[in-house]
């Protein structure tokens, strides 16, 4: 395995940069909640992390991460963040709402946590909730004026389908992180055959991961402006565990 990254600018001096594994391991579906520890398979997640940066006035922005839905395996979004680095300007307000949002999230984690450890053969379930609870920590709140969101998305492009989670993010918290901004995608990758046709890339060359922003203040523009960044992916069953 390794990691690597990819960037693309714009003349104007943005650019967006997204990192992360290049040769991720796939796990069977039928192996990922299955009871007995000599079935089960621990969960191993990936994460892929994008940076904004941008020049001048802050600008209302959103980035797109997309995974190619060919071959034998497809992908699992697990937890969608901005990092956020404080103290921002107003990290008062900001703490407040972060305390907020962890304590309403507090019983839910706190009652997943207890169920998964009572079943044998879970460690799964134990090990998802945790990173997602790390990452929920690392990651800005959403304020009022400012309320930044993920949603999932699916493009086809040259007749091949992408899917993938896009991030929305309003000029006035994208001015409290300030002129690099940075979020990440945990994901999980799952091996499923196709049903009924083939599915392999063309070329039989694997297909990458992209990642595009779109930048607007008084007019839109594209990040990168020769469409996407490529990140080199290459997906493998995952080897059996000594």
């Amino acid at each position: 395995m390794a990691a690597a990254w990819a960037r693309g600018r714009a003349e104007t001096g943005e650019w967006l940069e997204v990192y992360g594994e290049t040769e991720p391991q796939s796990v069977p579906l039928e192996q990922m909640f299955a009871t007995g520890s000599d079935r089960a398979t621990p969960f191993t997640g990936y994460l892929y992390v994008w940076t904004l940066g941008y020049t001048e006035h802050a600008p209302d922005a959103k980035v797109t991460l997309l995974f190619p839905a060919m071959g034998d395996w497809r992908v699992k979004d697990v937890q969608a963040i901005v990092y956020h680095l404080p103290p921002v300007a107003d990290e008062r307000a900001w703490r407040t709402t972060l305390a907020r949002d962890l304590r309403a999230a507090g019983p839910v984690l706190e009652t997943a946590g207890k169920l998964t450890a009572d079943l044998v053969g879970f460690p799964e379930l134990n090990a998802i909730t945790s990173a997602a609870a790390h990452l929920r920590a690392r990651s800005a709140p959403q304020m009022p004026d400012e309320e930044w969101f993920v949603k999932r998305v699916h493009r086809s492009l040259a007749g091949i389908l992408h899917q993938g989670v896009e991030w929305t993010l309003p000029a006035n918290f994208v001015k409290q992180i300030g002129t690099r901004v940075t979020g990440a995608l945990l994901v999980q990758f799952v091996g499923a055959a196709p049903a009924y046709e083939a599915s392999d890339p063309p070329g039989g060359e694997p297909l990458p991961l992209l990642a595009c922003a779109t930048l607007t203040r008084d007019k839109e523009m594209r990040l990168p402006e020769d469409a996407y960044v490529r990140l080199p992916l290459r997906v493998t069953p995952e080897r059996p565990r000594t």
